[in-house]
């Protein structure tokens, strides 16, 4: 019986196929992207609140701060709001932050204790943000955008300690009809294959390093073998993904648009998988012209797909965010040649929607319809709205 072999593992040092597979249980989580956040809260005890901080305790200013600094004075002796490398190293930065209480504090100082509510961002974090660093205290920031210094503070409490992972691993991975068998250990990269068989290696964080637990035949075919290992994936993909890649695996978008439909998170998963499944090929001519359909150009991750779909056909990729925007237009590599003149049809649909705010999928500023198209000119583009 010929079933068709869906995954392939390839060795990290050769490159040469090890097995492939029909199947893998463990690759898809049931779990959907992006997670929503756990909101906590914390308390900045003994506290000197100044500017912002101040102002929204005292109801002259806002409650909400957006993202905001929590920075490990160094030593005791530390001047004023100065940071230095070593500070740093403590940093944790806590995101959608909104002040939620105040009180005097415990200790007699004349200082405030006050409560914040939000979440730490689970990533590049005082080396996990389980334990309080040994410091002198904290100097506190308004990080939505300009950097202001806000105060100090002698301890915080609610905020080191630890939390489950923000992408949880996988369980360990079974290989379904498998061919050939495996036995000993795996080190080996996995990549996708599509129908016709072109094979898109999926790169690091689908590395395959185990060990074989056991083989058994598969239900799939007398030839094949199910091969349990020992250890999942670094990062399994969403349960959620799993519709886009079997697109993509019987040979990808046939139409423009079919992401359309999406929400913002389902779009950023398209992008990802078109990054995942790009076919690499020269840079199109200099002076070919691109149109852009800009009806459904309603978030960020729209306008990739979009843009992607100009330059690059249904499925197309020229980007995710703006490192990889200013990768392609202005160095190339990603299908167009430096220079190229890009209609934006629709445009007035992005600009209504894309305006300034706070992204709570990015959690950060917006990227509104200006930024990216200051950034297109910046990169070079002949940029045209229309």
């Amino acid at each position: 019986m010929s079933i068709p072999l869906r995954w392939r593992l390839l060795d990290e040092e050769t490159g040469a196929t090890v097995t492939e597979c029909a199947d893998i249980d463990g690759l898809f989580v049931d779990r959907l992207f992006p997670a929503e956040p756990v909101y906590e809260r914390y308390t900045l005890v003994s506290c000197a609140p100044s500017g912002p901080l101040l102002a929204a305790i005292d109801g002259t200013g806002p409650a909400w701060f957006g993202n905001f600094g929590v920075v490990g004075a160094c030593a005791s002796d530390h001047p004023g709001t100065e940071v230095c490398g070593k500070c740093y190293r403590t940093t944790e930065e806590l995101l959608d932050i909104r002040v939620v209480g105040h009180r005097t504090a415990a200790d007699g100082s004349g200082l405030l204790d006050i409560e914040l509510e939000g979440h730490r961002r689970d990533d590049d974090n005082n080396g996990g943000g389980t334990v309080a660093p040994d410091v002198s205290g904290y100097l506190l920031f308004d990080w939505s955008g300009s950097g202001t210094p806000v105060g100090e503070c002698r301890k915080t409490a609610g905020l080191f300690h630890a939390r489950p992972d923000g992408w949880p691993p996988g369980p360990p991975l079974t290989l379904l009809g498998c061919r050939p068998g495996l036995t000993g250990s795996v080190q080996a990269e996995l990549a996708h294959v599509r129908v016709d068989g072109t094979v898109n290696k999926l790169g690091w964080d689908y590395r395959v390093h185990a060990r074989v637990v056991s083989t058994r035949p598969s239900t799939l075919g007398d030839d094949h073998m199910d091969i349990v290992l020992d250890a999942p994936i670094p990062r399994p993909l969403a349960a959620n993904e799993r519709p886009i890649w079997d697109m993509w695996r019987a040979g990808g978008p046939a139409t423009p648009n079919q992401w359309a439909e999406l929400d913002r998170s389902g779009r950023f998963l398209w992008v990802q998988a078109a990054a995942a499944h790009r076919i690499h090929a020269p840079d199109k001519p200099s002076g070919t012209v691109y149109t852009m359909d800009g009806r459904f150009i309603t978030d960020y991750d729209g306008f990739f797909c979009a843009i992607g779909e100009a330059i690059n056909g249904p499925g197309g990729w020229f980007g995710g965010d703006s490192f990889w925007l200013h990768e392609n237009a202005a160095t190339g590599d990603g299908g167009a040649t430096p220079g190229f003149r890009l209609i934006w049809e629709h445009s007035q649909v992005a600009r209504a929607h894309l305006v300034p705010g706070y992204d709570r999928t990015s959690w950060g500023p917006a990227t509104t319809f200006d930024d990216l198209v200051d950034q297109l000119i910046q990169e070079g583009v002949q940029l045209e709205l229309r």
